[in-house]
C-alpha cells in the first residue's frame, strides 16, 4: 500500500509552499490513510507474550522495553495501523515516518527512522525493502518474532484458531498517548488491552513473570496509565494468599476509560478470584 498526503490529506490554504504537517496531523493522515473502518489496531498477543513453557523468548515488546526503544515501539504500532490490504506493506518516505515521531529535520529524522527499522527488522517483525522513489517498503511479519509472513489473526494459514489477540483503539494517537504516556505507560496499555475484560487486576508479580518486566516498569506504568485517565480504580478484589495470618487479601481492580473499551468487551468479561 502507498499512502500519499495528496491522497489522504485535508487543503492548505494560503500561497507558497507551506510548511508540512506537525506530528499529530502527520498521524492522523497516516490513520485516515489506513482505512480501518472500527478504528483499532488488531496486535497477537505473542507480540507481548510467547505462549507455552520452554517457549523461544524474550517476545518482542520485552527486548523494546528492556533496552528503552522508545522510537522503534512508536514507529510500529503506527506501521501495525497502517499495514493493511494484500501484502501488508506500507510504502512511504522516512520524512513522512520522522514526523510521525515528533522529529522534523530531516536528515536527523532520516537517521531515526533508519534506526527504528533496523532494529524492528533485528525482531523479526518487520521487513524492509527499497520501494518506489526513493521510499522504503516495510513489510509486517508475523508479530512474535519468528519472521513468519503476516496473515490476520484467526485467518486461514495463520496458525492455531482461534488466536489470541487485542485491539489497540485509534483513540491511542487520538487523544495525544503516543506522546504522553512513557515507555512503561505504553508497555502497561498493551498489557491491560491484552487482557480483554471488563473489569481486571494488574498484579505486579504476575505481570514480571509473565512478561518479562520489573517490577519498577510495571509500577510506574500503572501510574502513568491512572494519571492520564486511561484507566481507573473500579474496586477491590479479594485473593486468597500465604502472605496474610487471615489468608486472605485485596487488591485493586480497574476500568478502562470508555474510549479504551475493546469491541466486543462487556461486563460478563470479569477476572476471576484467583491464588496465589
Amino acid at each position: 500500500m502507498e499512502l500519499t498526503e495528496s491522497q489522504t490529506g485535508d487543503a492548505v490554504e494560503g500561497g507558497g509552499v507551506p510548511a508540512g504537517p506537525n506530528q499529530e496531523r502527520t498521524i492522523a493522515l497516516f490513520l485516515k490513510a489506513s482505512g480501518r473502518r472500527n478504528h483499532t489496531v488488531p496486535i497477537r498477543r505473542s507480540f507481548l507474550q510467547l505462549p507455552g513453557p520452554g517457549a523461544r523468548g524474550p517476545a518482542p515488546m520485552q527486548v523494546l522495553v528492556s533496552r528503552k526503544q522508545e522510537r522503534p515501539l512508536d514507529a510500529y504500532l503506527l506501521f501495525a495501523a497502517v499495514s493493511t490490504g494484500e501484502d501488508f506493506s506500507v510504502t512511504e518516505w522516512s520524512t513522512s515516518w520522522a514526523r510521525s515521531l515528533g522529529i522534523f529535520e530531516e536528515k536527523t529524522g532520516g537517521a531515526a527512522v533508519s534506526r527504528a527499522w533496523r532494529v524492528l527488522r533485528e525482531l523479526r517483525i518487520v521487513d524492509t525493502s527499497r520501494g518506489e522513489g526513493r521510499r522504503t517498503r516495510v513489510t509486517k511479519l508475523k508479530e512474535d518474532g519468528t519472521g513468519a509472513r503476516y496473515t490476520p489473526p484467526g485467518a486461514p494459514g495463520s496458525g492455531v484458531s482461534p488466536e489470541r489477540y487485542f485491539q489497540l483503539p485509534f483513540a491511542y494517537w487520538e487523544d495525544g498517548l503516543n506522546t504522553k504516556l512513557s515507555l512503561p505507560g505504553k508497555a502497561m496499555l498493551l498489557i491491560a488491552l491484552s487482557l480483554r475484560a471488563f473489569e481486571f487486576s494488574l498484579v505486579h508479580a504476575q505481570i514480571c513473570d509473565g512478561y518479562g518486566i520489573n517490577k519498577q516498569t510495571v509500577a510506574k506504568g500503572i501510574n502513568d496509565l491512572i494519571e492520564h485517565k486511561v484507566i481507573d480504580v473500579s474496586g477491590q478484589q479479594w485473593y486468597e494468599t500465604l502472605r496474610t495470618r487471615s489468608g486472605v487479601s485485596q487488591r485493586p481492580l480497574y476500568q478502562f476509560a470508555d474510549r479504551f473499551v475493546q469491541p466486543g468487551i462487556s461486563r460478563i468479561t470479569q477476572p476471576k478470584n484467583s491464588k496465589h
